[in-house]
C-alpha cells in the first residue's frame, strides 16, 4: 500500500458515489465493482480519516479509542447519528445484523459518533440514556461539537461511514434502507484487506453499560380512562405495557418477555418497545413502535392481536391495504375519534413517525373524505405527504410534519393536536376537511426543522424543543403538552395560541414537590389528563417514573407501581418458596450447573475474571429473583464442572440465559475475550439444570 497519498477529499467523495450508483445496478459484477473501488482508493484516492479529539467523552468502552491505536487494523463502520432522530433508529437493526455476522476479532467494528441536532443531545448523561433504551451495545463517542462530522462533511443523519484498517476512508452511505450493501461492502473489504495481511485480530473490551433497575425502564406513553380508575403504562423498556388502577397496583401485564413479535395470551405475546397505548371500552391500542405493527389487547379475554402492520418497516405513503397486509413505519402514538360520517370512536389515529404522517386505520365500515367507502380495517394516509417538513397546508396530503410523536382529539374542537417532535412545533389538524394549521412552535419557514429554544410566547414566538406528547385538559383546554428535551410541561390557550411554562426547570433531574418552578424532569414522553379528579400524568421517561401532577393541590409525586406479591392467572407472576438467607439452600429449587469442555490447547486465564450472570428475558421472574435473595451473578472458578446458584422451581416452563464474561488463551499464548449466552427452559419438574459450554 502507497503511503504517500493524500488525496483530495472531494475526489473522494465522488468515488465513493460513482460506486454507490454500479452497485444500485443489480446486473453489474458488485464483488468487481467493490474491489475496483477498493483499488482506487488504495492506489489514487487515499484520504485519511482524521482522529477523535482528545477529551471526548465514550459510552460502553473503557477508554478512548484511536485509528492509529486500537482500531488499527479494522474495519470500522462510524455510524453519525443523533438519537432524537428516527431515522437513526431504523438502522439499529442494520447495525445489530453487521455485528451478527463479523465479531470484532473478526477485524470489523460498530462506532457510533453522536452528532447533536438539538442542545439537549450535546449531554453524555442523555446520550448514556438513549443507549440504553435503544440497547446500543458499539462503542459510542459524544463528538458534542460536530468536530468529526464537519471534517467528513457529513450532511445529515444517519450517515455511516466505513473506515479501513490504516484509517484510509474507504466508502459511505447515507440515510436508511442500505444493509445489503453495507454487508456486502463490509464483507469484501475484510477480504480485501485480509488477502494484503492488514486485517489484526486483537479484541477490544466492550463495557457495557449498567441498566437501570426499577419497576418502569424507560416508560415511552400513558393513558387515562375516562373514569379515572385505570392507568395504560408503555413501559417501553421492558417491552410491555402494564394495566394499573389509579394508585398503581397492576392490575394486568401484556408482554415482557423480552424484545419481539407475537400474538397470543398477555403471558405470551411479545412487543419491541411500545409506545403510544389508548383504550375503547375493553379494546387497548398501542403502537408496537419497533415491530413496525399496531397491536390490540382485549382486557376482557387477556388475547392480543395485530391490527394493522406486517411487523417490517414499510415505505408506503399512502396506503389503503386491510390489515396485516398493509405496511406501516415506526408508529409512535394512537388516539381514537369519530369518522366523517359522524360514526363515534370509528377511527384509530396513528402519530406514524417513521414516515412523517399522520395514518387513520379504520374500526369500522366508514364513508371517508371525498365519499370514499371504506371497510374496518382499512388503513391509510390522513394527513402528510411524507416529506420531513414543518408545513402547513389546506390540503392534508400536501401538508409536511416531522417525526410526529403524540396525538390527542378534542371533540369539541373537532380536531387531532400533534406533537411533531423534529420540527419543534405543535399542530392542528381539522377532521372536517383535513387542513393542517400551526398551534405553537416551528417557524415560518416549512424546511427550517432547526427552530427550537424553551420561550414561552404565543404561535410561532413561543419556542419548544422536541415535543413527544399532547393532551387536552377538557374539550375546551388547555392543552397539555411534554416538551422532552426543555424537560418541561407547557399549558396552551388554545383560544389564542398562548403557551407558557407549566411546571419544570427547564435542567434535567428528578425533584417532586409542590413548588412547580422547581419540579425536575427528565425526557418525559407522554402526558394523560384525568380531568375528573384533576390529575395530570407524565411519563417522566429518562427517571423511570411516572409522576403525578395534582392540579387543585399544585403538587407532584410519583406514582408508586406496585406488583402483586403472589402467582393469579391474570398477571403470572411467580411467588417464590421461601429461603433461610443463604445462597445455597432453598426449599424446592433448580440447582444451576455449569460444565465446560474445553478443545486441545485452550484453557481460560485464571489471571483474568471470568464471571457468569443469570438473568430471564421474562423481566417479572427476574426482578422477583432478585427480591428472593438469590445469587445471580459471580466468577467463575477453574473447574470443568461447577455448581453456580440454586433458583426457585417454576409453575410453568421459564425460559433462563446464562451470561458468560471470558478470557480465553491458547497454548500459543493468544488470548482473546468472549462472551457466551445460553438459554435453557426451566420446567416445573426440573430440580437440576446443566448448561454445556463447548470452547474450540
Amino acid at each position: 500500500m502507497s503511503t504517500n497519498i493524500m488525496a483530495d477529499f472531494n475526489d473522494v467523495l465522488e468515488a465513493c458515489n460513482n460506486l454507490h450508483e454500479k452497485l444500485e445496478d443489480k446486473t453489474s459484477d458488485r464483488t468487481e465493482n467493490i474491489n475496483k473501488h477498493l483499488d482506487l482508493i488504495e492506489n489514487k484516492l487515499q484520504y485519511t480519516v482524521p482522529e477523535f479529539q482528545t477529551g471526548l467523552e465514550w459510552i460502553n468502552i473503557g477508554e478512548s479509542l484511536s485509528f492509529t491505536n486500537h482500531l488499527k487494523g479494522k474495519i470500522v463502520i462510524l455510524d453519525f447519528f443523533t438519537y432524537c432522530c428516527i431515522n437513526c433508529m431504523h438502522i439499529l437493526p442494520d447495525l445489530e445484523a453487521v455485528e451478527e455476522r463479523f465479531s470484532i476479532q473478526d477485524g470489523v467494528v460498530v462506532l457510533g459518533v453522536h452528532s447533536a441536532k438539538f442542545d439537549n443531545e450535546r449531554l453524555s448523561s442523555n446520550i448514556l440514556s438513549a443507549v440504553l433504551r435503544y440497547n446500543i451495545h458499539h462503542p459510542v463517542v459524544n463528538d458534542g461539537q460536530a468536530v468529526l462530522w464537519s471534517e467528513l462533511q457529513i450532511a445529515c443523519w444517519p450517515t455511516l461511514v466505513i473506515v479501513g484498517p490504516s484509517g484510509q476512508y474507504l466508502y459511505q452511505l447515507i440515510g436508511e434502507g442500505h444493509r445489503e450493501e453495507l454487508i456486502e461492502f463490509v464483507s469484501v473489504a475484510k477480504k480485501y484487506y485480509s488477502e494484503k495481511g492488514q486485517i489484526t485480530h486483537q479484541a477490544i473490551t466492550i463495557r457495557l453499560e449498567p441498566s437501570p433497575s426499577s419497576p418502569l425502564r424507560f416508560p415511552g406513553k400513558i393513558y387515562v380512562s375516562d373514569d379515572g380508575q385505570t392507568v395504560v403504562i408503555s413501559d417501553t423498556g421492558h417491552h410491555r405495557v402494564l394495566v394499573t388502577d389509579k394508585s398503581g397496583h397492576v392490575q394486568q401485564i401484556i408482554g415482557g418477555k423480552g424484545r419481539g413479535y407475537k400474538d397470543g395470551t398477555f403471558n405470551n405475546a411479545m412487543f419491541s418497545s411500545p409506545q403510544g397505548v389508548c383504550l375503547l371500552n375493553s379494546q387497548l391500542y398501542i403502537a408496537d413502535t419497533d415491530n413496525h405493527v399496531i397491536r390490540k389487547a382485549d382486557l376482557d379475554t387477556g388475547e392480543v392481536i395485530t391490527v394493522t402492520g406486517t411487523s417490517s418497516q414499510g415505505n408506503d405513503k399512502e396506503g389503503g391495504g386491510l390489515g396485516t397486509s398493509q405496511e406501516i413505519s415506526s408508529p409512535w402514538d394512537v388516539c381514537v375519534a369519530d369518522s366523517p360520517d359522524g360514526q363515534k370512536n370509528s377511527v384509530l389515529y396513528i402519530a406514524m413517525a417513521g414516515n412523517h404522517q399522520i395514518w387513520a386505520c379504520m374500526l369500522k365500515d366508514v364513508l371517508w373524505y371525498k365519499n370514499k367507502q371504506l371497510y374496518a380495517g382499512t388503513c391509510l394516509r390522513f394527513a402528510g405527504s411524507g416529506l420531513e417538513e414543518n408545513r402547513n397546508n389546506s390540503y392534508p396530503e400536501k401538508a409536511g410534519f416531522a417525526q410526529p410523536s403524540g396525538i390527542t382529539v378534542s371533540m369539541k374542537q373537532n380536531c387531532l393536536y400533534v406533537a411533531d417532535s423534529e420540527s419543534s412545533s405543535v399542530r392542528s389538524i381539522q377532521l372536517k376537511d383535513g387542513a393542517v394549521k400551526n398551534v405553537v412552535g416551528g417557524d415560518i419557514d416549512p424546511k427550517n426543522l432547526f427552530a427550537y429554544g424553551d420561550i414561552d410566547g404565543t404561535g410561532n414566538k413561543a419556542k419548544l424543543q422536541h415535543p413527544l406528547g399532547v393532551v387536552m385538559v377538557t374539550d375546551d383546554g388547555p392543552l397539555l403538552l411534554v416538551d422532552s428535551y426543555n424537560h418541561k410541561v407547557k399549558s396552551v390557550d388554545i383560544s389564542n395560541r398562548k403557551c407558557q411554562t407549566m411546571l419544570g426547570t427547564g435542567k434535567a433531574g428528578s425533584t417532586n414537590g409542590d413548588n412547580l418552578s422547581s419540579i425536575e424532569l427528565n425526557e418525559p414522553g407522554g402526558i394523560a389528563c384525568d380531568w375528573r379528579n384533576k390529575l395530570v400524568y407524565i411519563a417522566d421517561t429518562n427517571n423511570h417514573h411516572i409522576k403525578i401532577l395534582d392540579l387543585q393541590s399544585q403538587k407532584v409525586q410519583n406514582l408508586s407501581i406496585i406488583f402483586p406479591s403472589s402467582a393469579s392467572k391474570d398477571t403470572d407472576i411467580l411467588q417464590y418458596n421461601t429461603t433461610d438467607g443463604t445462597d445455597d439452600v432453598i426449599k424446592h429449587g433448580v440447582r444451576i450447573l455449569l460444565q465446560i469442555h474445553l478443545a486441545d490447547g485452550i484453557y481460560l486465564n485464571d489471571q483474568a475474571p471470568n464471571s457468569w450472570s443469570l438473568y430471564c428475558e421474562d423481566t417479572l421472574l427476574y426482578d422477583n429473583l432478585k427480591e428472593s435473595g438469590v445469587k445471580l451473578k459471580g466468577e467463575l472458578t477453574q473447574e470443568l464442572q461447577q455448581t453456580l446458584t440454586i433458583i426457585p422451581s417454576t409453575d410453568i416452563v421459564r425460559e433462563v440465559c446464562l451470561k458468560l464474561n471470558l478470557f480465553i488463551c491458547e497454548d500459543s499464548g493468544v488470548c482473546r475475550m468472549d462472551k457466551k449466552i445460553l438459554t435453557s427452559n426451566i420446567e416445573p419438574s426440573t430440580c437440576e439444570e446443566t448448561f454445556i459450554l463447548d470452547l474450540n
